[in-house]
């Protein structure tokens, strides 16, 4: 017997339970606000690349359990993942371009599988609350690859303010501009100009205002039922 095989079954088993996603949230915390201060430095770099693997392998653990998924998650994992670590250590402007867009493909199959366990019939738990707060992170994180492939191919999309670190990597830079844009505190430090880049902050903008609503508003209704289902 294959000595690995129960720790595969054990962590896929993890992955599929409600505490998954209180770990997904603290890969995502360490991601978006531990991490970037690191990556002025190249030991940063690689660790966030690690984070970043992390996260997405996490994802492919989370539909082990779904034949019709998993494939096709395992598919775009590691394509993702292969083509984020080329372009750290190998740098071309087609290899960020694709990174990006990876990346961001990558984002939004990971946050539909985190509604999909939020979601989900049953308790609406602890977890599942932080399943929640997990999927805005990952909106902020979608919309940040967004901004950063529209700076790609228009470097005067964005103002950026005159005193700033210049060795703080610009993607870094849209992360903060996106969670900035998300929950509309709007210093005003950083601004589009870019028709589309404009367009997106709007859309973000409305989306950091109605994400919470709805969210807790589906949340509730979902423990209701529950609640009602127990008493039955």
């Amino acid at each position: 017997m294959n000595p690995t095989r129960p720790l595969l079954r054990a962590n896929s088993a993890f992955w599929t339970e409600d505490r998954s996603l209180t770990a997904l949230l603290v890969y995502l915390m360490i991601n978006v606000f531990v991490l970037p201060p690191l990556t002025l430095s190249r030991t940063g770099e690689f660790i966030n690349a690690i984070i970043f693997s992390m996260i997405l392998v996490s994802g492919v653990f989370a539909v082990a359990a779904r034949t019709h998924l998993k494939v096709l998650i395992v598919l775009l994992a590691g394509v993702t993942i292969f083509i984020h670590w080329l372009d750290l250590v190998s740098s071309s402007v087609n290899l960020e371009v694709a990174d990006i867009i990876f990346s961001m493909i990558s984002w939004s199959a990971l946050t539909s599988l985190v509604l999909w366990h939020v979601f989900k019939e049953g308790h609406i738990s602890v977890h599942r609350i932080q399943g929640a707060i997990a999927v805005y992170v990952l909106v902020g994180l979608i919309w940040s690859s967004a901004y950063h492939l529209i700076y790609i191919f228009d470097q005067s999309a964005f103002i950026f303010p005159i005193h700033q670190s210049e060795d703080e990597d610009i993607y870094i830079r849209f992360v903060y501009f996106s969670y900035e844009t998300l929950t509309t505190l709007g210093f005003g430090d950083i601004i589009p100009i870019n028709p589309v880049a404009k367009s997106l902050v709007m859309v973000e903008g409305l989306t950091g205002q109605l994400f919470p609503a709805i969210m807790i508003t589906r949340l509730v209704s979902l423990e209701i039922e529950s609640r009602k289902n127990r008493a039955a």
